[in-house]
């Protein structure tokens, strides 16, 4: 029912739907070289001569880059068009997934995980701004977006371990940048975004504005994406006997989580045709607070489920919320930047903290404060929506 009703959408918006899928797909190629690196660096990270430090600063330092590079890059995105950001960073992807596997040393490689930074900004800010560029229906091209964007890492996180088995490191990640290149091929084959751009400038001030949307999407990345990824070997411990069995534990949370990203981000683009994205979005929320007040509660498993599944409806639609609260006048740019700024922010604070304040509070205490801080600012956002004049969809 729900797909039928969807059908005509692509039949009337077909040239928007097209770049937001597209675009997708472009995303999700480009991504395959920096999802293999997360189960790869920290199992072959020191025989390839890095440290145990700097194996954590490559896997962390995009995500620092892309806190200070949203605003610029968005500027780019405004000044050259979505479909040339999107040829030049899925280049940079498979440029930079090259020489992971060059062996040139420790500053080329973090060289080319700073360039992959800039590459993502610019992938993300494209991709959400042509989703936006949907008009109606956008609830549903930003699901499914999501969703596309998804099948990468999936696609990645499954093969690539095969290849470098079969063919070893180097060889391994020269055929996922060969893989990654069709996102060029996907990039180059984009349509001109019809839509007359926005002129205005994005601002860096307006960025960082602890607005009521940025302050709750922040404490929810801090907690969800932060604390909560890296704290569940120790909220997991207590139900697995030995090391190997935590790990096989905590990678299957870690896949369940985009497992959920990839079939409910989907879906939910679909469940926008009945339901508004504000409901959608309020209601994630709210239990994503249930979530982190069970995890404190002792009751770890649920509440991990919950806040996982739950939080795909929020990074699916926290950019919507952003850009249809803000004035008519402003660019979506600058909404985009902004909630992708805070997101990075919280998601890197939050795992940066997260190890060193569960051993100072306990799991308990700090999902306690986490949740009661989530309350206390979704109460705020709701406050400050309900006194607006806008409606957001």
């Amino acid at each position: 029912m729900l797909l039928s009703r969807a059908l005509p959408v692509f039949k009337t918006e077909s040239l928007p739907f097209r770049g937001a899928l597209i675009s997708s797909g472009v995303m999700a190629f480009s991504g395959l070289g920096d999802a293999l690196l997360y189960p790869v660096l920290p199992i072959y990270g020191e025989s390839m001569g890095f440290s145990v430090f700097f194996i954590g600063v490559l896997l962390s330092v995009n995500r620092f880059v892309r806190i200070l590079a949203n605003t610029p890059i968005a500027n780019v995105v405004n000044r050259l068009g979505m479909k040339r950001v999107l040829i030049i960073s899925s280049i940079v992807a498979v440029v930079t997934t090259v020489f992971y596997g060059l062996k040139l040393g420790a500053v080329v490689f973090l060289l080319a995980r700073i360039a992959w930074g800039l590459s993502y900004s610019g992938l993300k800010i494209a991709t959400l701004n042509y989703a936006a560029g949907t008009k109606n229906k956008s609830g549903l091209a930003f699901g499914m977006s999501k969703s596309i964007k998804t099948m990468g890492a999936f696609f990645a996180l499954y093969i690539g371990p095969i290849f470098i088995d079969s063919f070893g490191i180097e060889n391994g990640l020269f055929m996922i940048a060969l893989i990654s290149s069709a996102g060029i091929v996907l990039a180059l084959m984009l349509p001109p975004h019809e839509e007359e751009q926005a002129k205005t400038k994005v601002k860096t001030r307006k960025t960082f504005s602890p607005s009521p949307i940025n302050l709750l999407v922040f404490i929810l990345s801090i907690s969800i994406d932060g604390i909560l990824v890296v704290a569940l070997a120790n909220l997991l411990g207590q139900y697995y006997s030995d090391a190997g069995a935590l790990l096989i534990g905590v990678s299957f949370y870690l896949l369940l989580k985009r497992l959920f990203v990839l079939v409910f981000s989907f879906v939910s683009g679909f469940l926008t045709l009945r339901i508004s994205v504000l409901k959608l979005f309020n209601t994630a929320v709210a239990f994503c607070i249930v979530g982190t007040f069970l995890i404190a509660l002792d009751y770890a498993v649920i509440g991990i489920v919950l806040a996982f599944l739950f939080n795909t409806f929020i990074v699916t639609f926290s950019p919507l919320i952003a850009i249809q609260a803000q004035d008519d006048n402003e660019n979506s740019l600058q909404a985009i930047s902004g909630i992708s700024t805070w997101w990075d922010f919280g998601a890197a604070t939050g795992a940066f903290i997260g190890i060193y304040f569960v051993e100072l509070l306990g799991s308990q205490y700090l999902f306690l404060i986490s949740s009661g801080t989530m309350v206390a600012l979704f109460v705020n956002f709701l406050l400050k929506n309900a006194n607006t004049s806008r409606t957001v969809i």
